[in-house]
Parts: C-alpha cells; sequence; structure tokens
C-alpha cells in the first residue's frame, strides 16, 4: 500500500519535436523496411523553488528511417521527441524519490505509460506523410 500512495500521476504529455521527409509516392503499392530506433530516458525532476513538486521524467527520441525494398535512392526519414512528466504526491522527499526511481521495474512502469502515447502520435504523422506505418507498435 505504501508504494501506491507514493507513485507519480502523469500530469503532462508533449510532442517537443517531429520532422520527417518522405518525398516518394504515396499510393501503398511499394514495399518498405523500416528500422525504427529508440532512446528513452528517465529521471528525476527537483524544484528549484521551496515547496515545488517533484517528478519523474521520461524523455524519448524515436527516429525511424524506411528504404524502398526495389528502389535503394528512395528513403524516407522520421525523427520525434517526446516528454512525460509525472507528479509525486506531496510530502514525498527527495531521497525517496530517488530510491524509489532506481529500480529498472519501477523505471518501466513510467515508460510504459509514455510510450504508447508517443508511438501514436509518431505513426500517426508519419501516416500523415503519406507512409503507411501501421507495422511500428504500439507498446514496448
Amino acid at each position: 500500500m505504501e508504494l501506491v500512495e507514493k507513485r507519480p500521476k502523469l500530469v503532462s504529455f508533449r510532442a517537443l519535436a517531429f520532422h520527417g521527409e518522405n518525398k516518394g509516392l504515396a499510393n501503398g503499392a511499394e514495399n518498405w523496411t523500416i528500422q525504427l530506433t529508440q532512446n528513452i530516458e528517465v529521471g528525476l525532476a527537483v524544484p528549484t523553488v521551496a515547496g515545488g513538486t517533484l517528478q519523474a521524467v521520461v524523455k524519448m527520441t524515436l527516429v525511424a528511417e524506411a528504404a524502398n525494398d526495389g528502389k535503394q535512392d528512395k528513403k524516407a526519414n522520421f525523427n520525434a521527441e517526446y516528454e512525460a512528466k509525472f507528479d509525486y504526491p506531496f510530502p514525498i522527499t527527495e531521497a525517496e524519490a530517488t530510491a524509489l526511481m532506481e529500480p529498472e521495474p519501477y523505471q518501466y512502469v513510467l515508460v510504459a505509460q509514455a510510450f504508447p502515447l508517443a508511438m501514436t502520435h509518431f505513426r500517426r504523422e508519419m501516416q500523415s506523410m503519406g507512409f503507411d506505418a501501421r507495422q511500428l507498435p504500439l507498446g514496448i
């Protein structure tokens, strides 16, 4: 029960940046190979103002590079950055929050909440640029 009382709550999720290039045809008839790379960082944000809220922060960078199976010169590139912030309940201390953040399963729970939001946005943006991204995963 103690862990539930100290669990941070997701309060903010933002797409910080998205950039993509797909100059190929968007007819869906061509086969593409997608290589997805992800970089995920989990950290603790300590307020600089007295009485501020401690936050767990998850930052993600997603990069997808796609190549046309038949034509090596046809490529598409997409990259995006996302940030999720989780507020710890008051009166948790920095030492308690740091101890909670150390185990990998605890970090996984935070990432597992933010990753589907990021991938949903990432896939939708790729699709808006004429690229079929249904084969990309929604979960980690």
